[in-house]
């Protein structure tokens, strides 16, 4: 009876035929029951094996574009001026005085500290810093040969206070300006055997060196992450300490990633388990849908960490989105069955079955379908997190359903068919009539307000912006934003921006040269002597103009020595410069001149340091506006200028990121369009699905660009994720709205679509929407705003479904609609 109700319904002729393969395979999943179920329980501790290997890495480099050119510029920086990675403490001492006995006490104590971890090369304070004109018994030549420190007892402390305020290296590095606060740099150990890997791997590109490139990097992050552990030990022995420096946020970022997935699975199992319970009040479901979605997360990971995949920031909410998706698949097919059960209570549990998965097979995988586009527009990121992210979630929705329906079938053929099932409670039935009634009945309202929220959508979407803010990233009363601002207002600045200057290289080889003029240039071409009255000029007309600028902090250059020179009381000329490039020791010249200039290469260097917490940057408004300045400031010197450092590649990593979700929604918007088309065979039914998902996500848009907040490297994913979840409502609506108007007027049909799809609609959208509230509960901001606009965009997409939809369809419902 119930088999001929449900082919009936879908004109028996055809469909008979066309559910045939899938009636087979429906009887063989719900016969075999047994057999699926031990080889399922066998698959899922398989793939358990391997989900507990998955790798979490939110190392700088994950975020970074690989094909970028600016990311080479940054490679061979970092291999040409022997740069090392680093972390900045800053000591505030509760006293505010940084030079009492007691502070400078607990100073050493912690640098001793310091000095006896493994991964620690050195330290560089006011404490070992060489002051040259601080000792009042001493002339310059003996204080070089000497070079006091702070703790000598030659140094005198008033006269050190003034060199550490006028030093050029050290005003804003490792003492603010208010003599409060005090900078410790933590040079980090450099690892050769990285680098060696990292080579190896260029020049074979195999997978087993990719793969044992892979194991060694997770073997070093977890030795960072031991000293950084060591050092926030010290933070919490050491009142006033702060912590900040890049590694530090990688190392915060893979915690707030581990801590994050086992909040979102603990919170979301127990939230999902009330709420599962509070919709059907039966226990049998309640565990069906979690088993379920366990089984799927398991296979999902241990899948992903089968194919190479590595858990980023970008990509550690993939938990939360499967077990959303999988849940919304889950419900539709539990509302299904307790339909049919109320319209055949006699009914056999396999007929059930059966009726339910042939009833529900179309609609789930076009929801799925879809939901697959919008995340396999990810892919076109040319950025890796977010390429794994849309790989990921692509494998895993696939996998939720074909397991969901094996299961499903598999379990309740299995269980006893229920006794009995609840009625949708009264409030519910009465709060989806009032939305279906207020859809009919009030066009004249919604029309008129839905107009006025477009136009409001284009204008905010007009004022978007786009920035990454590290200080930002992170909750106001966590320490390690507290560590970042306060390195980030006192000591100079937290992201380093890195400019290079390339001179054109001398060709004497083209004029014949007198023996004079051949023996000077061979004389000038000596290393000592490339540091000439040119090079000199550019960096002092380069340094002097970034002091001026408002988000610079520090800044480090060849005229920092220039500087220095002049505090000195000596001449800052090209001389000078080749005496001492010739003269002082191989330690003092790398302090000194390696990492401002490269000979062989003939280039300046410029280290800075720029204010990432100051609200009114906008980064790469600023990156350009520099560029701007020194091209114009350097016009007709036939130097090349380069900007480059970690601020140049995050901003270019969220400019691709833009653009290329900018791309390829359209094609998202296009091919979704297209399955439409296929599923509804109406051109206007396929517009209104449209319409009524991208209202929603517009007027998200709109009040990001008009309240100012900034898309981050998560929030320009929303669009794609959102329109791709979101539009699995529309399907399971419109084609149980096609099949009410083939035996009802419009009206019933709109309203009992109401009541049975809406039901479902309505549960999985708050299930969703508890989802993405339990991503507002991480430690990193990124995450929270992704999960509190999610929820946003999912219960507007819910209202539009629930109100806009029936309006649409009463105003352009015609004979041929459907």
């Amino acid at each position: 009876m119930i088999l001929q109700h449900l082919c009936k319904s879908y004109k028996v002729k055809s469909l008979l035929i066309l559910n045939n393969f899938w009636l087979i395979l429906f009887k063989a999943i719900i016969n075999r029951s047994k057999t699926l179920l031990v080889l399922c329980i066998l698959f899922f501790i398989f793939c358990g094996y391997f989900a507990y290997k998955l790798p979490i890495n939110a190392d700088s480099d994950s975020l970074i574009l690989e094909n970028d050119k600016d990311f080479k510029t940054y490679q061979f920086i970092n291999k040409t001026y022997a740069t090392q990675d680093f972390l900045m403490l800053a000591f505030n001492p509760k006293s505010g005085d940084i030079f009492s006995e007691d502070s400078l006490q607990i100073l050493q104590q912690i640098t001793q500290e310091l000095n006896t971890m493994p991964q620690v090369q050195s330290t560089l304070s006011i404490l070992n810093a060489p002051l040259l004109k601080s000792s009042p018994k001493l002339d310059l030549q003996e204080a070089l040969e000497i070079n006091p420190t702070l703790l000598s007892p030659l140094v005198d402390k008033d006269l050190a206070k003034e060199e550490f305020l006028n030093h050029p290296f050290y005003s804003k590095n490792i003492l603010s300006k208010d003599l409060k606060t005090a900078g410790i740099i933590v040079y980090l150990k450099k690892d050769t055997k990285l680098e060696e890997l990292e080579n190896l791997k260029k020049e074979t590109k195999t997978s087993s060196k990719n793969a044992l490139l892979k194991e060694y990097k997770q073997q070093a992050q977890i030795q960072t992450t031991h000293t950084i552990n060591a050092i926030k030990a010290l933070k919490n022995k050491y009142e006033g300490l702060y912590i900040g420096g890049i590694p530090l946020i990688a190392s915060d970022m893979i915690a707030y990633v581990k801590s994050d997935l086992i909040t979102y699975g603990s919170t979301l199992s127990v939230i999902l388990a009330l709420m599962l319970w509070v919709f059907f009040r039966q226990l049998r479901f309640v565990f069906l849908t979690l088993g379920i979605c366990l089984f799927t997360l398991v296979v999902s990971s241990g899948i992903f960490s089968l194919f190479g995949y590595e858990i980023t920031i970008i990509s550690s909410n993939y938990i939360s989105l499967l077990l959303i998706i999988n849940v919304s698949l889950i419900i539709h097919l539990i509302v299904a069955y307790l339909e049919f059960y109320q319209k055949f209570p006699n009914a056999s549990a396999k007929n059930l079955l059966y009726a339910t998965m042939l009833a529900k097979k179309s609609p789930s995988f076009y929801a799925i379908l879809t939901t697959i586009i919008g995340f396999l527009s990810l892919m076109f990121s040319n950025i890796l997190p977010i390429i794994h992210l849309g790989a990921i979630m692509s494998i895993g929705v696939s996998l939720a359903l074909i397991f969901t329906y094996i299961l499903f079938g598999v379990i309740l053929a299995l269980l006893p068919k229920p006794k009995s099932i609840k009625s949708l409670p009264k409030w519910h039935e009465k709060l989806l009539n009032a939305c279906a009634n207020m859809g009919l009945e009030k066009t004249k309202i919604i029309y008129p307000i839905t107009f006025l929220l477009v136009l409001f959508s284009l204008y905010g979407i007009t004022h978007l912006k786009v920035e990454n803010s590290f200080v930002n990233y992170f909750k106001d009363k966590s320490e390690i934003k507290q560590g970042l601002l306060l390195i980030d207002k006192q000591l100079g600045g937290t992201i380093p921006l890195e400019i290079l200057i390339t001179f054109p290289k001398k060709d004497f080889q083209n004029a014949p040269l007198s023996d004079f003029e051949a023996e000077f240039n061979a004389l000038e071409s000596e290393d000592s002597y490339w540091f000439d009255s040119q090079k000199l000029r550019i960096a002092k007309i380069i340094h002097t103009a970034l002091e001026k600028e408002e988000f610079v902090g520090s800044i480090l250059s060849l005229y920092s020595l220039s500087q220095l020179l002049q505090s000195l009381g000596l001449e800052a000329n090209d001389f000078m410069f080749a005496f001492l490039y010739k003269n002082t020791s191989t330690s003092l010249k790398a302090q000194l001149f390696a990492p401002y200039a490269n000979i062989n290469k003939n280039q300046i260097r410029f280290v800075l340091r720029i204010f990432d917490s100051n609200p009114n940057l906008q980064r790469n408004a600023f990156l350009f506006n520099i560029q701007e300045k020194l091209n114009k400031l350097l016009e007709g010197e036939s130097l090349k200028v380069e900007i480059n450092g970690a601020m140049v590649l995050y901003n270019n990593l969220l400019q691709t990121l833009i653009n290329s979700q900018i791309n390829t929604l359209a094609l998202v918007i296009f091919a979704i369009f297209g399955v439409f088309i296929f599923i509804f065979k109406s051109l206007k039914l396929s517009i209104i699905a449209l319409l009524i998902n991208l209202i929603p996500l517009g007027i998200i848009f709109g009040i990001l660009g008009i309240t100012n907040i900034p898309l981050d490297l998560m929030g320009v994913t929303i669009a794609a994720i959102s329109l791709g979840i979101g539009v699995d409502d529309a399907i399971h609506y419109i084609h149980r709205f096609k099949e009410e108007i083939k035996r009802n007027p419009l009206k019933i049909a709109i309203k009992n679509s109401h009541q049975h799809i809406g039901s479902a609609m309505y549960y999985t959208t708050f299930i969703i929407v508890i989802g993405f509230c339990a991503m507002m509960s991480s430690n990193f901001i990124p995450t929270i705003y992704f999960g509190f606009l999610t929820t946003l965009v999912m219960l507007l997409m819910l209202l539009s479904s629930l109100i806009l939809l029936p309006a649409l369809l009463k105003s352009f419902h015609r004979s041929n609609l459907c």
